[in-house]
């Protein structure tokens, strides 16, 4: 398997929760993009044991939609976790890799393609969430796409 946690979507609810608007706003704000170019909200639970095998954010086939790829990944850390639980990128430094261990609030910003040319993905932002050995996780993910994702999204054209 190589996925074991579990997800949500926050869609609707979002647009009108104070907390969910202020982070999109924050995000914005950071990034410089605007907040429509953001897929939903995935809200993540890793229990003890879960984890995300290596993987990339990049979806081949949104380069020809009309919301062009992933551009960016937002992950913010919704909770501490007792033990285990990180981010690791094994491409961005020498074995094992770079490991981000979660704590409420920090949050993590990654490409998906390369800034010279963001129709070709970024090989070196695989990652994976390695297993939570104590405790559990909460995070959530905003992956920034290109253009105009949400209004693409409700005309179910994403």
């Amino acid at each position: 398997e190589g996925r074991t946690s579990t997800n949500a979507w926050c869609g609707d609810k979002c647009k009108v929760d104070s907390v969910a608007k202020l982070i999109s706003e924050r995000i914005e704000q950071v990034t410089g993009i605007p907040e429509t170019n953001s897929e939903h909200f995935q809200i993540l639970r890793y229990e003890t044991g879960q984890f995300y095998n290596v993987h990339h954010d990049h979806i081949y086939n949104d380069v020809d939609r009309t919301t062009g790829a992933r551009i960016l990944t937002f992950f913010l850390y919704l909770s501490d976790v007792e033990e285990g639980g990180g981010t690791q990128f094994p491409r961005l430094s020498d074995s094992p890799g770079l490991t981000v261990m979660p704590r409420t609030g920090k949050a993590l910003l990654w490409p998906s393609v390369m800034d010279d040319d963001p129709l070709v993905w970024d090989p070196r932002t695989h990652h994976a969430a390695l297993p939570v050995d104590k405790g559990i996780k909460y995070a959530c993910n905003a992956w920034i796409h290109m253009r105009d994702f949400k209004t693409q999204h409700e005309k179910g054209c994403s």
